[in-house]
């Protein structure tokens, strides 16, 4: 399980702050529909009030708040993280052997005028953190960076080659890191890493990313014959405690909702075309 407080920093506070809040590529293909549904239901509301049907307005005004409400709702949250993460038990240490390990990379904020490097998302950050603390911690096993040519821009960032620049800084030897970078989604994460593997004899990994990204992604490596042993970080059911802030409406569980139901949409889309 990698948490903060487990986390060595090289990267400068301000550098991953900035580049969290401003990433691109995965985390910007998230599918907005549940804000959607409920800017469409208020318009509908205001449509009856317009049309003096005032009950059902008012119906629709009511449902269309509670649902925002729910939304942005810490305990719906940690049910909805739950749903993906509860099936993957917390564990320092992944929960079998393997040949390598591979680290999906997440996103990024590219370089621009201002910034000379393309920087880590936190996305990226604690995977890539988690599979170097595995490296120094668990078993010093070659780590597969699996992400290709992040998604627009003027100035395209290859994620693999952030994740390696994490790694070596992190005290991964550069000889024990090979990158994958012609992905640009978790199925060509999988098509394009076992590629890489199986030229090299490996069957047999362990697979980094967010446990709320796991179901997708063991199942997307499994379909492609590899043998999956999941090592999942940055669990999002943990995050609530109880606290009684945890209890109002926040930005965070709604950013986290969204997250959550893109990644079902993403396993139901897998499923259906036959990719996992």
């Amino acid at each position: 399980m990698c948490k903060g407080k487990g986390i060595r920093v090289p990267l400068s506070l301000v550098r991953l702050v900035r580049c969290s809040l401003a990433p691109t590529g995965a985390l910007l293909t998230m599918t907005y529909v549940p804000p959607v549904l409920l800017f469409l239901m208020v318009v509908l509301a205001a449509a009856g009030v317009r049309r003096r049907n005032l009950r059902h307005g008012r119906l629709i005004t009511g449902m269309a708040l509670a649902a925002l409400f729910l939304w942005s709702w810490e305990p719906v949250t940690w049910v909805l993280s739950g749903t993906l993460e509860w099936r993957y038990p917390i564990s320092r240490y992944p929960a079998g052997d393997a040949d390598a390990i591979v680290v999906l990379s997440g996103s990024v904020y590219p370089h621009d005028a201002s910034e000379p490097e393309d920087l880590p998302a936190l996305n990226t950050y604690v995977r890539s953190s988690y599979a170097s603390w595995l490296y120094k911690n668990w078993r010093a096993l070659p780590i597969v960076a699996s992400g290709g040519t992040a998604w627009g821009g003027a100035n395209p960032a290859v994620l693999s080659e952030v994740v390696r620049r994490i790694l070596v800084e992190q005290g991964v030897p550069p000889s024990m890191i090979w990158t994958e970078s012609r992905s640009r989604s978790t199925y060509e994460n999988a098509l394009y890493s076992a590629e890489l593997l199986s030229g090299k004899g490996i069957h047999r990994v362990v697979l980094v990313t967010e446990a709320y990204h796991m179901l997708r992604s063991e199942k997307a490596f499994r379909h492609q014959g590899l043998t999956v042993v999941p090592a999942p970080c940055a669990y999002r059911y943990v995050q609530f405690d109880g606290h009684w802030r945890q209890f109002l409406p926040s930005l965070n569980a709604l950013q986290t909702n969204e997250l959550i139901f893109h990644e079902w949409l993403g396993v139901l889309w897998y499923w259906a075309s036959g990719r996992i």
